[in-house]
């Protein structure tokens, strides 16, 4: 059936390009960093605290807590509102679930009224809810956040080559994060992998895996140490992420931007964190083969280039010699 707001039915093409335009909105609407914000029109935060909620509950205990929901504009807001889980991004900054993944911790524990909740113009709007932890829950910290999200927005469709429809929807999502500690034993646990570089053009790229072992939110940094018998000594500092939570796993980089031409030596990387202290290390052997090849070469022909040289002298002089010594000896023999 033909959508009396978009005329007949698109020729597959632009279906398809319709579809993909959706679903990476759709994306970008429901994942990324997610924090306690105020863009000017919407914003939520705590009502008994500055920036984040902070609980510390026993196993099977719950409580209830107050966020607080501002609608700037001039006509009342119906949104939707919904726990989530945080995670650990691959960069250490902290993030807040999609509305569509699965929750285990906070996001299945926190508990709304409702899931729609409509804001009066100018207003600031309480959203009661409860945090339930489940009997038996192993101790250790716990992130999440409550959700704010607003009607999507729909945009504009164009087209791209006169064949390729694409509309863009704008969906804003806003959160603020809660921070739950389980009561129990804490475990401080920062496990690295091997350190490992790679060279491309004048820098060298150091990587360092790092995993939270323990029951508990870390937060590392780490030095780095390069020595060798080419080039003077360096230190250098990874990048130092937001946070890692329990179970998170991360790359941290440092980066020689003027590496020395031939380099062997070593790195040594020194992490901190309320783990503790630990220690990386790597060997770093390189040196540009092509151009030493080629110098070796260059080096090589000359070298055989000189020596053929003196042996044509050689050759030329014994040459000389030999002539100079027949014509000495032809006028005596014409005396005799």
């Amino acid at each position: 059936m033909n959508d009396p707001l978009q005329g007949p039915r698109p020729r597959r093409p632009l279906r398809t390009a319709m579809m993909t335009a959706a679903l990476a909105v759709a994306l970008l609407a429901n994942s990324g960093p997610a924090v306690a914000v105020d863009n000017g029109a919407l914003g939520i935060r705590p009502a008994n605290e500055a920036d984040f909620f902070h609980f510390s509950l026993f196993p099977g205990a719950a409580l209830d807590a107050t966020a607080i929901v501002t609608n700037h504009s001039q006509s009342p807001m119906t949104l939707l509102d919904y726990p989530v889980d945080g995670t650990s991004t691959p960069q250490g900054t902290f993030a807040l679930a999609a509305q569509s993944d699965a929750r285990s911790g906070v996001g299945a524990w926190a508990q709304l009224n409702a899931d729609h909740i409509t804001v009066p113009a100018n207003s600031d709007l309480t959203v009661p809810f409860r945090i339930s932890v489940p009997v038996g829950t192993p101790p250790g910290d716990y992130a999440g956040g409550l959700i704010i999200q607003s009607p999507p927005v729909q945009g504009q469709t164009t087209k791209v080559n006169g064949d390729t429809a694409v509309r863009l929807d704008v969906i804003q999502r806003q959160g603020v994060r809660i921070y739950l500690n389980v009561a129990g034993t804490a475990v401080k646990s920062l496990q690295h992998g091997d350190m490992s570089w790679q060279q491309s053009g004048d820098a060298l790229t150091f990587t360092l895996p790092l995993k939270n072992t323990g029951n508990t939110i870390l937060h590392p940094s780490a030095k780095l140490d390069i020595s060798g018998w080419v080039g003077a000594n360096t230190q250098l500092a990874f990048d130092t992420p937001e946070s890692m939570l329990p179970g998170a796993n991360l790359d941290l980089h440092a980066k020689l931007i003027q590496a020395p031409l031939i380099q062997a030596g070593n790195a040594e990387a020194t992490i901190t964190s309320e783990a503790g202290t630990g220690h990386a290390e790597t060997t770093i052997n390189y040196a540009p083969w092509l151009l030493i090849i080629t110098g070796l070469l260059v080096v090589l022909a000359a070298l055989y280039g000189s020596w053929r040289m003196v042996r044509f002298v050689r050759r030329a002089r014994r040459a000389i010699a030999q002539v100079s010594a027949n014509e000495r000896e032809a006028p005596q023999s014409a005396v005799r």
